[in-house]
């Protein structure tokens, strides 16, 4: 596989992880103003990014047999894409949430800011690690997904306990853990990408 291929492949995957970040970006809008429109619109990214997933792999496959860097990055789109079908879940139980009423608790509501902030923070290092390809950078990357999937953890635990005492309704309960553990899927998913990424 030629040099520039390489580098195409990576800016693709690059652009793959920023439409993610604005993904969350679009969520975050939803959440905050507890309006649907803009959950559309992250919809519509994540069928641009499915899309761009097929022709990636496609792409490698064709090089994988007589090129090793292909062959070692081959399973990198797919992590994206799962990544990005776990940010779906975070817009549809987003988008439940909206259009059911549900009502979170203060500190759900904290929590929530909180990942959606580390998930784009996390997606924006990501793109950067992807077209560095520096090790150091891939090891940020597997440090803060680490982070954020105990912080979902965390926020499991912490939510459960506030259910038991009453502080919490029942009602909005699935709604709001599904949400959290998308987001430790989606952390996990992306290390897993800049890990493939960066073993070559």
């Amino acid at each position: 596989m030629s040099a520039q291929s390489v580098k195409d492949i990576k800016k693709e995957i690059y652009l793959m992880l920023h439409k993610a970040e604005e993904m969350l970006q679009f969520t975050e809008e939803a959440f905050s103003k507890n309006k649907t429109p803009s959950l559309d619109q992250a919809l519509e990214l994540a069928n641009e990014i499915h899309q761009k997933e097929d022709a990636l792999t496609e792409s490698l496959a064709k090089n994988a047999s007589s090129d090793n860097e292909a062959r070692s990055i081959i399973g990198v789109p797919s992590q994206i894409e799962k990544a990005v079908t776990s940010i779906e879940r975070i817009v549809e139980n987003t988008r439940v949430k909206i259009k059911d009423g549900l009502l979170f608790s203060d500190k759900a509501i904290d929590e929530t800011n909180k990942m959606l902030s580390s998930a784009k923070d996390l997606l924006k290092k990501a793109g950067e690690a992807a077209v560095s390809g520096k090790k150091e950078s891939t090891d940020t990357i597997v440090a803060g997904s680490d982070t954020l999937i105990r912080m979902a953890d965390s926020f499991a635990t912490a939510h459960e306990e506030r259910l038991v005492t009453g502080e919490c309704s029942p009602k909005a309960s699935s709604t709001y853990l599904c949400i959290l553990y998308a987001f430790g899927d989606m952390a996990s998913y992306t290390k897993n990408a800049l890990r493939k990424l960066t073993v070559q």
